[in-house]
């Protein structure tokens, strides 16, 4: 499978489809809740972002691969309309699908009012298998995944640590994997180099094979070695 990585998602070439993850569309108003209040948006960043790459690729699909929305427990007013108003900007480019996360509670009113498939706990196309990454699955052909928002993060000469979002791939015997970032602007990505895995799919591989790709805006998408690679250099350079 040819698989094209950008900040922040794929595009499965052989299919056609571009995979996108973890939006957690709504996460201001969660967060506005809990007492911290933030003047911006992170929608207009989003859309502009799938655009830039359903200009650069243009796919016969869209496919966003769980967590779209943040709140587990209800549907909030901004991710009614936050959810509403991306998805009916793509679909008058697109055609739009998506695979139901574990923060995807109470979506399925809203995707059913807009027309929108819902895939769970995966979208099977055959030797591709485009899940969340929240639940175990069976390991054949390529696996895509979410659900981890992977991270590295790097110290810098004065001692700051900076963290930067990353994809994961691995080549296994039988399959391979690729493990997107998160798209959401707000929000840190979870350092791969010093915790354990959150995916159950994960926690099955041995991760220190799989190759870290690095992905900026700017920057684009660096692959850096693998994990193994990455910790050996790091552990040589401590003092």
């Amino acid at each position: 499978m040819k698989v094209e990585l950008f900040p922040y998602g794929a595009f499965l070439k052989d299919l056609g489809v571009l995979v996108v993850a973890d939006l957690h569309l709504g996460i201001e108003e969660y967060l506005d809740s809990q007492g911290l209040h933030l003047p911006y948006s992170q929608l207009p960043d989003m859309e502009d972002m799938i655009i830039k790459a359903l200009d650069r690729y243009d796919p016969d699909g869209l496919i966003l691969l769980g967590d779209v929305k943040h709140e587990f427990a209800r549907a909030s007013d901004q991710e009614w309309r936050d959810v509403r108003d991306l998805i009916s900007t793509l679909k008058r480019r697109v055609r739009v699908e998506v695979v139901r996360g574990n923060h995807d509670n109470y979506l399925i009113p809203i995707l059913r009012k807009m027309d929108v498939p819902l895939h769970d706990p995966m979208l099977d196309l055959g030797d591709v298998k485009l899940v969340h990454g929240h639940r175990e699955v069976e390991l054949e052909g390529t696996v895509v995944m979410g659900h981890e928002h992977p991270g590295i993060s790097l110290r810098k000469d004065f001692g700051a640590k900076v963290t930067f979002k990353c994809m994961l791939h691995g080549a296994f015997e039988d399959f391979e994997v690729f493990v997107l970032p998160a798209a959401t602007t707000i929000g840190g990505a979870k350092d791969v180099l010093s915790s354990e895995p959150l995916s159950p799919i994960l926690k099955k591989l041995d991760l220190s094979t799989m190759e870290v790709h690095v992905v900026d805006e700017v920057a684009g998408v660096r692959k850096l070695g693998t994990l193994r690679d990455l910790l050996r250099v790091l552990q040589s350079q401590r003092w």
